[in-house]
C-alpha cells in the first residue's frame, strides 16, 4: 500500500520497509481525493479499503504482474517474497504473467539457508517472528491448479554488484537483506528524512549501496552524510560494517584518477588544491619544529585570519586562534606551581 501511495504521488520511497512513512492520513486522503476521485476522509480504515479496492481492480485487469524478490533459492528454483498486506501475492498470482526482478546477491544456495535469513529480516524490520504472508513461488501454474500465473520470468540484476563483489571489503555491502534497521537508528536519517538522499535507497545502507549502482559522480555527498556514530553497524543483523565502508567510500571519492579508484566514478570529489592543503597540514603536524613555529605565529598574528574560509563560514563563525596556546598556558601553570612549592 505504501508503494502504491508514493507511486500515485510521483515520489520515491522514503524508507525501505515503510515507503510512505513521510505522509500522514490527511495527506493520503487528499491524494486519494485528487487522484482517484473519491470522497475525502481522514478515517485510516476507510483509506485502506479505498486503496485495496483500487488495487484489486488493477490486479484483475493487469496482463503482467511485476514483483521484487527477497530471496531466490537456487536448489529448488523458488522465489521467496515476504509481506503483510497480501498485495504482493495478488500481483504474482492474479495476472497471467509474473515477472520477478531481483539483484544477483539475493540468490542463496539451499532452502534451509533461507530460514535464518527470513527470521532476521522480519524481526529486524518489523519486530515480528514472521510476516503475515510468506510467498514461495517455484514456477507457473500447473494444468491441475486453479490459480497462479501461466508464465513466470526472473530478471537478475547486476547493476554494479559484480564490481562491488570484486573488492574484498566492499562486497560486504551485498550482505544487506533490506530490513531497514540501520535507518531506524540513524540520527542523520531520522532528522533529514529519506527523500533528502534523492535515490531509491535512503539512509545508511543507501549511502553504501547507491554509489555502486549509479556511481559516486551522481551521489558525491552520500559517503559524507554520516556522523560515523556507529549505530547502524551495531544494529545491522548481518553485521555489515557500515561506518568502515563509508570511510572507504570517502577515500575512493577523493582519489586521483591516477590511483585507479575501485568504486564506479571514484575520484568524483578529487581536488588538487584540497590534496595540497592536506599535505601541508600533514607536514605541519608531523614536524615538531615547524609546528612550534606555526603555533608561535598563529598566537601572535591571529587577527590576520581571513573572515571567509569557504563553506564553513556559511553557517559558522570564522575560526580565530587563541592569543596563547595550550602549551604556553600549561608551562605557566606548572611554573607557578613550582614557585609556590619552593616558597613553602
Amino acid at each position: 500500500m505504501g508503494e502504491y501511495i508514493v507511486q500515485l504521488d510521483g515520489e520515491k520511497p522514503s524508507h525501505i520497509i515503510m515507503p510512505a512513512i513521510h505522509k500522514n492520513r490527511h495527506q493520503v486522503a487528499r491524494l486519494f481525493h485528487n487522484k482517484l476521485g473519491v470522497e475525502e476522509t481522514d478515517d485510516v480504515n476507510e483509506l485502506i479499503r479505498i486503496g485495496r479496492r483500487t488495487l484489486r481492480e488493477k490486479f484483475m485487469e493487469a496482463d503482467v504482474g511485476v514483483s521484487g524478490v527477497n530471496f531466490a533459492i537456487a536448489e529448488t528454483g523458488t522465489l521467496l517474497l515476504v509481506e503483510n498486506e497480501g498485495n504482493g501475492r495478488m500481483s504474482t498470482t492474479a495476472p497471467p504473467v509474473h515477472v520477478a526482478v531481483t539483484g544477483i546477491e539475493k540468490v542463496v544456495e539451499n532452502l534451509r539457508d533461507v530460514v535464518p535469513l527470513v527470521s532476521l529480516l522480519t524481526r529486524s524490520a518489523l519486530g515480528q517472528p514472521i510476516t503475515t504472508y510468506v510467498n514461495l513461488i517455484s514456477g507457473p501454474r500447473k494444468p491441475d491448479e486453479l490459480d497462479g500465473p501461466e508464465e513466470v520470468h526472473l530478471v537478475l540484476l547486476d547493476n554494479g554488484r559484480t564490481r562491488a563483489f570484486a573488492d574484498a571489503q566492499m562486497r560486504q555491502t551485498l550482505n544487506c537483506i533490506r530490513c531497514g534497521a540501520c535507518m531506524n537508528h540513524c540520527p542523520v536519517y531520522t532528522r533529514v528524512g529519506g527523500h533528502t538522499y534523492g535515490e531509491v535507497y535512503p539512509g545508511p545502507i543507501g549511502k553504501i549501496v547507491t554509489p555502486h549502482m549509479v556511481g559516486l559522480k551522481q551521489v558525491p555527498d552520500h559517503p559524507s552524510a554520516s556522523s560515523l556514530c556507529g549505530a547502524c553497524g551495531e544494529v545491522c543483523p548481518v553485521k555489515i560494517p557500515i561506518p568502515e565502508l563509508l570511510q572507504r567510500l570517502r577515500q575512493e571519492n577523493v582519489k586521483s584518477p591516477k590511483e585507479h579508484p575501485q568504486v564506479k566514478d571514484g575520484g568524483a570529489k578529487y581536488s588538487r588544491t584540497e590534496r595540497a592543503v592536506w599535505r601541508v597540514w600533514a607536514g605541519l603536524n608531523t614536524s615538531p619544529a615547524i609546528y612550534r613555529l606555526f603555533l608561535w605565529g598563529a598566537t601572535r598574528f591571529g587577527k590576520l585570519t581571513p573572515k571567509n574560509v569557504g563553506p564553513w563560514t556559511q553557517n559558522h563563525s570564522a575560526p580565530v586562534p587563541a592569543r596563547r596556546s595550550l602549551h604556553d598556558l600549561a608551562r605557566q601553570h606548572l611554573g607557578s606551581q613550582g614557585t609556590k612549592g619552593g616558597r613553602s
